[in-house]
């Protein structure tokens, strides 16, 4: 019976395999014939790109490109229902998915993925309030700053392309509109298709697209999982096979824009901004006139929830490292609680000088919690007000937060120079600063069998000086090889200031100090 079936499957698959127009190789018909249902792992949420519906039908403007380069080749598809793109991912890691469908490719994503050609492309382009000015050059912005969703493959090539820029990393690209959307940054970058499709679908009136950044492209390809080279070609020559009449037809049913590549680039940037503002009075009087109680009630109900998730997700930050740091100090505070229970369960004469140092003991511990406590919420509260403070009371707040894994890996802390000298700027922001190049330095311990591990911390006057013995090595070039450092360099170029590394034979220093353009102008 099972040799029947298999008889069936293989001449159903040779019928379909002979009535494709595309040309396949003896090996991708043996494929064909043997694997005629590809698994696929898609990003649930992403519209109108891909999504998943509420009954699990995918949809969107990857889900019919797929469909019809899956006909072509042909092959029939089983999309993998999942809630998030980070369970697609993780599905696909552990190979239950065989492609996943519109991906980009990145350095991580080429460790386990082989790519097709492209499936698909769009330009990303500046979302900002509708009152901000339209942008005819990005460099020549000023002290504005600009939110992208963790994680985005944007962040490290925008902190290089655009110094001029504060740029912060956010949890989701939601998050980075509604931080737009309250004035809280001045603009975002999203797909070009994916902001059409959002304003056009939420109604979001107060917000437009202020310029259209040509040299960054959204490519999104197909992932085939491990090294399946003959899926990936059948799959390319599915992509060959369609013409660019599919591609805007698929298009044109979820987004009105379509990039067209054969036009001249700056009359699509006009056509895009006559376009859009047609768009958003056409929505700016329909939504007065039919919806405009229904949409208020979305955007306030979408902000609270925004704001309850960000409060939440900071909250849970705050208690645990609170509670990293409560650790050894409740436990010394048990301990002493337990041996007075003994005592006086057992009858024992407690000494008045015993007791009494044991009540110094326990006040003196919470006196340390209690520091703590201010020390982190001082840290994680948000500030914009600039002022002069003493740089040595600041550094001495930095390590409050690690003092627990200061302690942990035995590291020496020596502290020298001049301890009145002073900074003028936010600062929590050079505590941020302070705190990525010690957690940098802690993890390079954690990586060697250094003996006395030592960081020393040198103030002279506005230059500060951080340096370790745990023989680790990072290049000024290349700033990804540190946690958090693009940040840093991003924080400090607000105050003219700049990271500086030398290497030695005992590990690493960072110098914080004046940018030369910035000395140039005294």
């Amino acid at each position: 019976m099972k040799h029947l079936i298999f008889v069936v499957v293989f001449l159903y698959s040779s019928l379909l395999i002979a009535a494709s127009s595309i040309d396949l190789t003896p090996q991708e018909k043996a494929y064909l014939a043997t694997n005629p249902t590809i698994r696929v792992c898609v990003n649930p949420t992403l519209a109108p790109f891909e999504f998943l519906t509420v009954e699990g039908k995918y949809q969107g403007i990857g889900a019919e490109l797929l469909e019809h380069v899956a006909d072509k080749i042909p092959l029939k598809l089983e999309i993998i229902q999942t809630y998030s793109w980070k369970e697609s991912l993780e599905r696909a890691r552990n190979n239950e998915c065989d492609i996943v469908n519109f991906i980009p490719q990145t350095l991580e994503f080429n460790k386990w993925l082989l790519f097709t050609e492209p499936l698909f492309s769009d330009y990303n382009v500046l979302l900002t309030r509708s009152e901000h000015p339209y942008i005819s050059d990005v460099h020549s912005l000023v002290d504005e700053s600009l939110a992208l969703g963790e994680n985005s493959a944007l962040y490290e090539r925008l902190s290089h392309d655009f110094p001029n820029l504060t740029i912060f990393s956010v949890e989701t690209p939601e998050d980075a509109i509604f931080l737009v959307l309250n004035k809280k940054i001045d603009m975002t970058i999203r797909s070009a298709t994916i902001m059409s499709y959002t304003i056009r679908k939420q109604g979001l009136l107060n917000l437009k697209i202020s310029a259209v950044l040509e040299e960054y492209k959204n490519i999104f390809k197909i992932g085939v999982v491990g090294n399946n080279e003959v899926l990936r070609d059948l799959l390319n020559k599915g992509i060959e096979a369609l013409s660019t009449t599919e591609k805007e037809e698929i298009v044109n049913i979820y987004s009105p824009i379509v990039f067209d590549q054969r036009l001249n680039k700056k009359v699509w940037y006009v056509i895009i901004t006559i376009f859009l503002s047609i768009v958003v009075v056409l929505l700016w009087n329909y939504t007065l006139r039919k919806q405009v109680k229904k949409e208020i009630a979305i955007n306030l109900l979408n902000q609270k929830i925004m704001v309850q998730q960000a409060k939440q997700a900071e909250l849970g930050q705050l208690i645990g490292n609170i509670s990293h740091q409560w650790r050894e100090p409740l436990s010394n505070l048990s301990s002493i609680n337990l041996m007075m229970i003994a005592f006086l369960e057992y009858n024992k004469k407690i000494d008045k000088d015993f007791l009494l140092t044991k009540f110094k003991e326990v006040e003196n511990t919470l006196e340390f919690m209690s520091q703590t406590m201010q020390n982190f919420l001082e840290f994680y509260k948000p500030s914009t007000v600039q002022q002069n403070f003493t740089i040595y009371d600041a550094i001495q707040q930095t390590l409050s937060l690690v003092e627990t894994n200061i302690l942990a890996y035995k590291i020496t802390i020596n502290i020298t120079g001049d301890k009145q000298a002073q900074l003028y700027g936010i600062k929590n922001e050079y505590m941020q600063v302070w705190l990525n190049l010690i957690n940098n330095a802690i993890r390079a311990f954690q990586q060697s069998n250094i003996a006395n591990k030592y960081i020393r911390i040198i103030i002279d006057k506005e230059t500060v000086q951080i340096c370790d013995n745990a023989k680790g090595f990072i290049s000024q070039s290349d700033l990804s090889k540190g946690i958090g450092l693009t940040m840093c360099s991003t924080i400090l170029q607000k105050y003219h200031k700049k990271l500086v590394f030398k290497n030695s034979m005992e590990g690493v220093c960072v110098s914080i100090e004046s940018s030369i353009e910035h000395a140039s102008l005294f």
